[in-house]
């Protein structure tokens, strides 16, 4: 299980090694899912990105006409993507976000691996309150089972597509749109990572 000096040393990488994380991820194509999930929301609409990273989608969601909020825990990412987007980037974690039916789409690209298994429950609660009735979440994460600490000491959870669908399943406002997996080039290999989307029914 994971403990609070995983999840600090977590954040610790992402706020000292913000630049090099940045250089990595800033051209990464993701231009598939990305139009997956616009096409699944308004044209226009407001878009939280969750975990924003580098600022690479929010940056394309704001040239395209979306609306955009966007939060990363990490105080040195958030600087670095205020900067990339030109606007304020929230430095705000998973377990803070408190918004009421604000968004029409979640996009929480590679982030929410790096939330506690124990705390998704909680997380996924709070998404559902952010989504308008209709709303469309994404996430992505590292094809797997249970949680591990990688090389560079990142706390990651892992989920394969009967998990997801297990854990979706117990929130009643939220039904599976989409779940599937693909492998793309990381670094030095390949990785395997399961895409999911989501949607807020209406009551």
């Amino acid at each position: 299980m994971v403990d609070a000096i995983s999840q600090n040393l977590t954040l610790d990488f992402y706020n000292t090694q913000a630049m090099q994380y940045v250089a990595e991820t800033v051209d990464l194509d993701v231009s598939t899912i990305r139009n997956f999930f616009l096409n699944l929301i308004p044209r226009g609409g407001h878009i939280l990105d969750l975990g924003c990273g580098s600022g690479r989608d929010s940056r394309f969601f704001l040239n395209h006409g979306y609306s955009v909020t966007a939060v990363d825990a990490s105080s040195a990412l958030a600087k670095l993507a205020s900067e990339f987007i030109g606007k304020a980037v929230e430095n705000r974690s998973f377990q803070e976000l408190d918004y009421s039916e604000t968004f029409d789409g979640i996009w929480a690209c590679a982030s929410l691996l790096h939330c506690p298994k124990s705390e998704m429950d909680s997380v996924m609660h709070k998404i559902t309150q952010a989504l308008k009735p209709n709303g469309i979440v994404y996430m992505s994460f590292k094809y797997g089972e249970g949680e591990r600490v990688d090389e560079r000491g990142r706390f990651f959870n892992d989920y394969t597509d009967a998990d997801m669908t297990q854990l979706i399943a117990e929130h009643a406002d939220l039904e599976v749109v989409e779940v599937f997996t693909e492998s793309k080039p990381l670094r030095s290999g390949f990785q395997t990572w399961l895409n999911v989307f989501a949607k807020k029914q209406i009551k």
